[in-house]
């Protein structure tokens, strides 16, 4: 029995298949994927191979939601100098800290360590004020003359050096934290531990590595002629330990676990003003009173020693 059409033609043939076209898969069949094996064909279907690891400097593969565009390639050390989102666009750094802070905590905010020529001015300063006292004494005395009476000038010499001892201890331990020259210089020694003030113990080891030694040693008969060059090279060393320290800390500072600062942002501003006044105070104004008062005298001196060569 033949179909046929409600015309009555025969219905068409169907189109052979082309030889060079894969057959189409069922709806069963597409669904589920089939791995290919060459090997040996008609083995059990494996999974798929994993997907290559992603690099930072490698384009996302196929198949990954990435908000960069296919192909994109990031420039080099892209993830290292992003900002972060919620972070600012430009990169911030906290300002440093004064180096008093950095070492001494907040305890020791607004200031900074001192800079070693404020201090040698600071220094000067002290020690005219002890010399001029010391002159006040021992003139009168007669204590710098050739024939001088030797059991005073050891009184003398020792009552000095106390002196010496109260003025610097008493003053670093004070409320000022400071004698008269550092206090002109807006300086402060403080305990490095703690930013507070100065303990007794430590004041007293400090004055002993500044002067207080050489003081001491000077009382002692026939070394008092070469005290001059003792304290001299002690003072040269105190300067060395002291500028090539980190916070300015010389062998004195670092027995006694002291440091000394003055307010931020520091300079030597106020220490060349001063310096500047001293040389024309001592250097200027003082030769010329000094002339016009005792010019006869001098005079006379200066004639001996020209007649004397």
């Amino acid at each position: 029995m033949s179909w046929q059409t409600p015309d009555g033609d025969p219905p068409p043939e169907p189109a052979a298949p082309r030889p060079d076209a894969a057959p189409e898969p069922d709806a069963e069949t597409a669904r589920v994927p089939v791995a290919e094996t060459p090997e040996t064909p008609g083995t059990p279907e494996t999974s798929p191979p994993e997907a290559p690891p992603v690099t930072p400097d490698a384009p996302p593969p196929a198949g990954i939601i990435s908000a960069a565009p296919v192909g994109w390639i990031p420039p080099p050390n892209d993830a290292a100098t992003a900002p972060p989102a919620d972070g600012p666009l430009v990169p911030w750094s906290a300002p440093a800290a004064p180096a008093a802070a950095t070492a001494l905590g907040p305890a020791a905010e607004g200031v900074v360590i001192a800079r070693v020529f404020p201090r040698v001015v600071a220094y000067f300063v002290d020690v005219l004020i002890l010399g001029a006292l010391s002159l006040a004494v021992g003139v009168p005395l007669g204590l710098y003359s050739p024939d001088r009476d030797q059991t005073l000038a050891f009184g003398v010499g020792a009552a000095l050096v106390v002196v010496d001892l109260l003025y610097f201890v008493g003053l670093w331990t004070s409320g000022l934290q400071a004698t008269l020259g550092m206090r002109l210089l807006r300086l402060r020694v403080l305990d490095a531990t703690t930013a507070g003030s100065l303990p007794f113990n430590d004041a007293l080891l400090r004055w002993l590595g500044l002067t207080g030694a050489i003081g001491i040693i000077g009382l002692v008969p026939g070394i008092d002629r070469y005290i001059g060059l003792i304290g001299g090279v002690w003072i040269l060393v105190l300067l060395i330990t002291t500028g090539t320290d980190r916070l300015r800390q010389g062998l004195h500072d670092k027995w006694a676990r002291s440091v000394i600062v003055q307010p931020a942002p520091g300079g030597s501003g106020l220490a060349v003003a001063t310096c500047l006044v001293l040389i024309l105070v001592f250097g200027v104004l003082l030769p010329i009173a000094g002339i016009a008062i005792y010019g006869d005298r001098i005079r006379d001196v200066l004639t001996e020693i020209g007649n004397s060569v």
